[in-house]
């Protein structure tokens, strides 16, 4: 999470992005970020400040580079943050598990998302 807005630039490859913005409950949304806008893809992706993200290769790009190894040099992605006004350590944080339960207000919800983040 950074306290800046980010800007998300694609060069190659494709991600799954998840984006979790606090609220009553937070709100959980997933993008893809990858060449085939036809299909929901973005090349770019804006994200808010004191939004909690994490990304990951898609499942579907590993298993067809298992399957190939041909695809295995092709397989990964690189992507650009711009953050804006400007990055600074401080203004980054990572998500522990207590944080993520306070996020979720003690309700149901944030044990899917506890292997994702740090031990406090």
């Amino acid at each position: 999470m950074n306290k800046s807005v980010t800007m998300h630039v694609l060069h190659q490859g494709r991600a799954e992005y998840t984006l979790i913005t606090p609220g009553n409950p937070p709100e959980v949304e997933k993008k893809v970020m990858g060449p085939n806008i036809h299909a929901g893809e973005t090349l770019q992706l804006l994200v808010g400040s004191n939004v909690w993200k994490k990304s990951r290769l898609l499942p579907e790009d590993i298993s067809a580079a298992e399957a190939d190894p041909s695809k295995q040099d092709h397989t990964g992605c690189l992507i650009s943050e711009v953050v804006f006004p400007g990055f600074h350590w401080e203004d980054h944080a990572f998500l522990t598990v207590s944080g993520l339960k306070a996020l979720w207000n003690g309700e149901p919800g944030w044990e899917e998302w506890a292997q994702y983040v740090k031990n406090d």
